[in-house]
């Protein structure tokens, strides 16, 4: 009896696994099919005990968003107010990929992003 439960456990484990990496392709997948590039800007950085989440704001169609994207980058103290290139889903912009090694510093295209000067 519980051999077949380990059995079960083990095997929804695996299939718990499975669904999250085909979760993770399908987002960037779509990312790729549909891909539209802005400018986003760094806001902020928490940390928690084992992992972190750095969070952007950007505008789309006039429409500010504001996500979280993967861990934060190393040195992020420094990086935090700077803009940088985003790529997100015309579908849905709140799936959203961050380059952090293509920041942006020409004042047109944050400008034509949609920031403003106070910003």
């Amino acid at each position: 009896m519980k051999k077949t439960i380990y059995k079960y456990l083990l095997f929804i484990f695996i299939l718990g696994l499975i669904s999250l990496f085909v979760i993770g392709y399908l987002y960037k997948k779509e990312i790729n099919k549909n891909r539209m590039t802005t400018v986003c800007q760094f806001v902020s950085c928490k940390e928690f005990p084992k992992t972190s989440s750095s969070y952007f704001k950007y505008y789309v169609n006039g429409k500010v968003y504001k996500e979280n994207y993967g861990q934060c980058p190393p040195n992020y103290e420094s990086k935090i107010g700077k803009y940088f290139i985003l790529h997100y889903s015309n579908l849905d912009p709140e799936k959203i990929t961050v380059d952090f090694s293509d920041e942006v510093t020409d004042t047109e295209k944050i400008f034509g992003a949609g920031f403003k000067t106070n910003e």
